[in-house]
């Protein structure tokens, strides 16, 4: 893999690190519940579109084609999070907020969803990266 492509995935998998066990964490703890869930909505607004353009870039300029493909699922993941996911869990917490008990269960359901997506997108980044380091 080139530098440049080298550097985006790593640039992604150290921005996913710090925003999954450094900020989410940090800012659950320091603010009261709802001022955090309103600024992780905004948070994942913007998170979402950076790591999708780090990661497509990076996939545009990986020369190996399993590298490329990989990179190109995890930017093709945070895509899905951004458009399909992250309005419905925004839709569900809303409805959450409102007294429908209803929107709880379908919440943690798709919210887990979401954090297993994370995880495996993490994951691939992490192989990615390590691959990259030892060539």
């Amino acid at each position: 893999m080139n530098t440049l492509a080298g550097l985006l995935a790593a640039l992604a998998f150290g921005g996913m690190g710090f925003f999954s066990f450094v900020t989410a964490p940090l800012v659950f703890a320091k603010l009261p519940m709802e001022q955090a869930g309103r600024f992780m909505r905004e948070a994942f607004a913007i998170y979402y579109p950076v790591m999708a353009a780090l990661t497509g870039l990076a996939a545009m300029v990986a020369p190996p084609f399993w590298t490329a493909a990989l990179l190109g699922l995890v930017c093709i993941g945070f895509l899905l999070a951004h458009l399909l996911l992250r309005p419905e869990v925004n839709r569900l917490m809303d409805q959450k907020a409102a007294g429908d008990v209803e929107a709880i269960g379908r919440f943690r359901r798709l919210h887990g969803v979401s954090q297993a997506l994370n995880l495996a997108q993490f994951l691939v980044l992490f192989l990615v990266v390590f691959a990259t380091v030892n060539h």
